[in-house]
């Protein structure tokens, strides 16, 4: 009696091996698949035992392959596990330990600032090397120029400035949401890089964001990353 030989054991693991979707999902459900693919692989296992050719039988090492190539299958479904529940975990203790950020001032990677009803705010920025002239311009939310201020010769290192919240005109420019670049030349007219920040109160810490631990600064419309962070003053 002939019979048709059951697939390789490369096409058996890959069929048992669980989606990447399955592999984050809750542990229960996670835990039921593995189980599921363990019944589904010894199942088949047997099935090829019992419908081999008597005549050209498994060798001892296709079954060792087979075990092995499973084992290695199942360990990484753990690890995958393991490593969304430790990426929540750390999540949340990063949420934790932010919380103790609110009311406190902080330093983030922005070029962002608000312009209140009173008028007047302030930014800050980071020069790579000492610079003869420096020139903040202040856009508007459609990328207009509304004042620019010449800050001369700075040195190296952080620097700060503060908007008057007039414009170039003098008038005074409506509240809202502003942005400010830096351009910067030294003695010979190259340019010198600025990394600009912004600096507010912490009012709040959201734990839900898609990136991690947030946090809602004074003055500024939109959250700001707990990895945006580069200091608390």
């Amino acid at each position: 009696m002939s019979t048709s030989p059951i697939n390789s054991a490369s096409s058996l693991i890959a069929a048992l091996q669980p989606s990447s979707s399955a592999a984050t999902s809750g542990g229960s459900a996670s835990g039921m698949s593995a189980l599921a693919n363990a019944n589904s692989f010894y199942n088949l296992l047997v099935t090829q035992l019992t419908n081999q050719d008597p005549l050209n039988p498994m060798s001892n090492s296709d079954l060792s392959a087979q075990m092995a190539q499973f084992s290695t299958a199942s360990g990484v479904q753990s690890i995958q596990q393991s490593m969304a529940a430790l990426t929540a975990q750390l999540s949340q203790q990063q949420g934790l330990q932010a919380a103790n950020l609110v009311g406190h001032n902080v330093i983030f990677d922005s070029n962002a600032m608000s312009l209140g009803a009173s008028g007047g705010s302030a930014g800050g920025f980071t020069l790579s090397g000492a610079a003869s002239n420096v020139q903040v311009q202040v856009l508007d939310s459609s990328g207009q120029t509304v004042d620019t201020m010449n800050l001369g010769a700075l040195p190296a290192g952080v620097q700060s400035f503060s908007w008057n919240g007039t414009n170039a005109a003098g008038s005074q420019a409506p509240a809202g949401n502003y942005t400010f670049n830096v351009n910067a030349v030294d003695s010979s007219g190259h340019a010198v890089s600025a990394t600009p920040f912004g600096t507010g109160t912490v009012q709040a810490v959201m734990l839900n964001g898609a990136s991690g631990p947030s946090l809602q600064v004074q003055g500024q419309s939109s959250q700001i990353p707990l990895s945006n962070i580069q200091g608390v003053v």
